[in-house]
């Protein structure tokens, strides 16, 4: 948050009641609160997830909200280990009824709309919520959840309405602000496949066109990898890989001109208000080229529970954004439960 709003989100927390929303913060957004981080993406859809990195064996809280006063309401409580007890809140037997189900080794409890809002006025009124499991005990802190909900209500202009988690009100859910509408991507009309032999000549000639970017005159930096695709009928982008560490790599990334690529230049990006503050490009970087998308994902350490998910598509002069996911808090979390920032209709 910048000062300004970060200030505006502290008075919230102070007053004893709200009648009326409170303007909705500039998306997207991700703050962390304590054990729990929220992030809100475009539509002004937010995800609040249990982010508690003391614990040894964390037992996953997600609550995912979408805008406007028809904006639907899911908790998911999650784990990959095979519990052998009751969801526990505060070490006595959470007594609500969840829906259980498992997929690919993961059990999960599900709840939505009221059912969901009964749980979470349960949880804002514990501190931790555990499970027995044959790998010993699973637990999250619920340190922060209230403070997460409440900056879900500002960023989707709740506060002082019905539906609002914390500081709700008389005034009719019909006034919530709409979420805004999902921006639409360039068309991608897939171009007929590079040949081997075109797009080894063409990472020859920008491999040699731009050596004076990346050549580190005083080592032996040269990619060890190189790849070029078709972009358009008359585009390519080439790639560039560069030394790897544990898991993550370093990349270069340029269009040129399939008839001329000795005037590559850099891959232009889209920019987005904000998006220097969650991570950089690279770390595994891949381009698809059946559906047109680049995608990048950095891990920011091995396991895979937190760092930043990225995509994009080309529009015919720079790469638009097309989804954004980022957990900063390493806490046992796996990517497709990360808050997201940024969603296109594509």
């Amino acid at each position: 948050m910048t000062a300004p709003l970060h200030a505006a989100f502290l008075s919230l927390l102070a007053l004893p009641g709200a009648t009326q929303a409170a303007p909705a913060e500039p998306v997207p957004l991700y703050q962390p609160l304590k054990d729990w981080v929220v992030g809100c993406d475009n539509t002004r859809e937010c995800t609040a997830l249990a982010a508690d990195t003391r614990a040894d064996m964390p037992l996953g809280i997600q609550v995912v909200r979408g805008a406007g006063s028809d904006g639907q309401l899911q908790v998911t409580i999650y784990s990959r280990s095979s519990l052998e007890g009751p969801l526990q809140l505060d070490g006595k037997p959470l007594a609500l009824p969840l829906n259980e189900a498992q997929a690919n080794g993961v059990v999960y409890w599900h709840a939505s709309g009221e059912q969901a809002m009964t749980l979470l006025k349960a949880l804002r009124n514990g501190s931790q919520l555990t499970s027995q499991s044959n790998d010993g005990q699973l637990g999250s802190s619920l340190n922060g959840l209230s403070a997460s909900l409440l900056l879900i209500d500002s960023v989707q202009g709740r506060v002082g309405h019905r539906s609002a988690f914390v500081r709700p009100g008389v005034a009719s859910d019909s006034a919530v602000p709409p979420a805004p509408a999902l921006p639409k991507l360039a068309p991608f009309v897939r171009p007929e496949p590079m040949g081997e032999a075109e797009a080894r000549r063409i990472t020859e000639v920008v491999m040699a066109a731009t050596a004076g970017d990346w050549r580190d005159p005083d080592a032996d930096w040269t990619p060890d990898s190189a790849q070029a695709y078709a972009l358009s009928r008359d585009t390519a982008l080439v790639s560039f890989r560069f030394g790897c560490g544990a898991y993550n790599c370093e990349y270069v990334l340029y269009t040129t001109s399939r008839a001329h690529p000795e005037q590559a230049k850099a891959l232009q990006f889209e920019n987005i208000a904000g998006q220097e503050q969650w991570g950089d490009f690279g770390g595994s970087v891949g381009y698809d080229p059946d559906t047109g998308v680049l995608s990048s994902f950095i891990l920011a350490r091995g396991i895979g529970d937190c760092g930043v998910d990225q995509s994009w598509r080309f529009d015919g002069e720079r790469m638009q954004l097309r989804s954004l996911a980022r957990m900063g808090s390493c806490s046992g979390s796996w990517p497709d439960k990360w808050p997201v920032l940024w969603r296109t209709q594509d």
